[in-house]
């Protein structure tokens, strides 16, 4: 397992060096992301797509998603033709397996699971089959500490409020599938949906 701390630059971030440090073979993948609508997910869509990889979005397809800034339709348009999207509800593990269960994959993103029992089913139907599994964690399972900032090791909040995200490592961890777990701190930039930049420049 690996953890990923990161700031700003999330798709870069989890573009580098993830194939080399993983031993994953080198060459296009099938990508999978769930949720992958919002902010830092939409970033890591097109960098996904620049690199050549094959994506597949699965999402309640309730949020519009947009084209990120400084981007061309043209380009966008081109991105979202390259890009499979499938309509589906995570909370229904029955609908997930519908949908996806006949997919094939090389890597998952989980974006949004928030609880053990989000990720559980994703995660189970495809143990064995991926050769990576990322997971969208949070810093915020860190017990405060003046020491900054985070590494891997440090200790962990077990009563912290993003508990939900360290049970489902622990889940990830127990069924062994390969994964790493991104445990950013503070995101910000353009598309940001929650203006966490108030807290330092306000």
């Amino acid at each position: 397992m690996h953890f990923v701390l990161l700031s700003f630059a999330l798709c870069v971030g989890l573009s580098h060096g993830l194939h080399s440090s993983l031993q994953m073979s080198v060459g296009s993948k099938k990508v999978l992301i769930v949720g992958g609508t919002r902010f830092s997910g939409l970033y890591l869509w097109k960098e996904l797509v620049q690199r050549g990889h094959e994506v597949t979005l699965y999402n309640r397809g309730k949020t519009a998603i947009s084209k990120l800034p400084c981007e061309s339709d043209e380009d966008f348009a081109q991105r979202s033709k390259l890009t499979k999207f499938i309509k589906g509800n995570r909370q229904s593990a029955e609908e997930m397996k519908e949908k996806l269960g006949s997919q094939s994959f090389d890597v998952i993103y989980d974006m949004n699971g928030r609880e053990s029992g989000d990720t559980a089913p994703l995660a189970d139907m495809f143990n064995g089959k991926v050769e990576h599994f990322i997971y969208m964690s949070s810093a915020g399972v860190y017990k405060k500490s003046p020491m900054m900032p985070h590494i891997e090791g440090d200790t962990e909040d077990v009563k912290s409020r993003h508990k939900g995200k360290l049970e489902t490592e622990s889940y990830l961890r127990q069924i062994g599938i390969p994964f790493t777990s991104i445990r950013p701190t503070y995101i910000y930039g353009p598309m940001n949906y929650n203006p966490l930049e108030e807290y330092f420049f306000a």
